[in-house]
């Protein structure tokens, strides 16, 4: 991509991102290449998913992620949040998608809590990789995390993907511990 007429701009999401914000959620739980077409037999979930991504307060609502646009066409997000506020939210989230989807999702483990600010699911379009957009996206929300007042952020990283958490160790993250979520071991690295 040549970068030399390039502009990209982090900002908040508003409603009408939520059904990026689902692709990108579904890219980080690896159901979903962000490009992909969603599948028919797929799309009545995802429609779900949009809708509750439009929710205030669930995990995966709009109100809780930042969007980056390269020339004014979105191609990455970021979900993050006060871990503070995690408990309530899965709650909210995980009874919806047991009554509507029939899944059961209580197993998991708490993937954040009090004291740490959570980066939870963050995807970037493959063909704007590489322009550091990931990382502008989680400055964004790192600073939103020093805005409130919250001094540590956390992140998971499937064990399976150790060049992901080499990235992210450079980016001054380190192993924190190993937790078992969405039948999957995975380390959940804190700055």
């Amino acid at each position: 991509m040549d970068t030399a007429n390039v502009t990209i701009t982090i900002r908040d999401a508003v409603a009408a991102d939520a059904p990026f914000i689902a692709r990108c959620v579904w890219a980080a739980i690896e159901m979903l290449h962000i490009e992909d077409d969603v599948p028919d037999e797929m799309r009545e979930v995802f429609n779900y998913l949009v809708d509750i991504c439009l929710m205030d307060d669930t995990l995966y609502s709009y109100r809780n992620a930042a969007v980056a646009e390269v020339n004014g066409c979105i191609v990455g997000a970021l979900v993050a949040y006060d871990g503070a506020r995690y408990a309530a939210m899965r709650k909210t989230t995980f009874d919806l998608v047991e009554k509507n989807m029939g899944v059961k999702l209580e197993h998991n483990a708490m993937e954040t809590g009090e004291g740490e600010f959570y980066l939870d699911s963050l995807a970037v379009m493959p063909q704007f990789r590489g322009l550091n957009i990931g990382k502008m996206l989680m400055q964004n929300r790192m600073e939103l995390a020093r805005g409130l007042g919250v001094g540590k952020v956390s992140i998971l990283v499937d064990k399976d993907k150790p060049r992901l958490q080499a990235y992210y160790e450079s980016l001054g993250f380190a192993l924190a511990e190993e937790i078992f979520v969405f039948d999957s071991w995975y380390n959940k690295l804190v700055k």
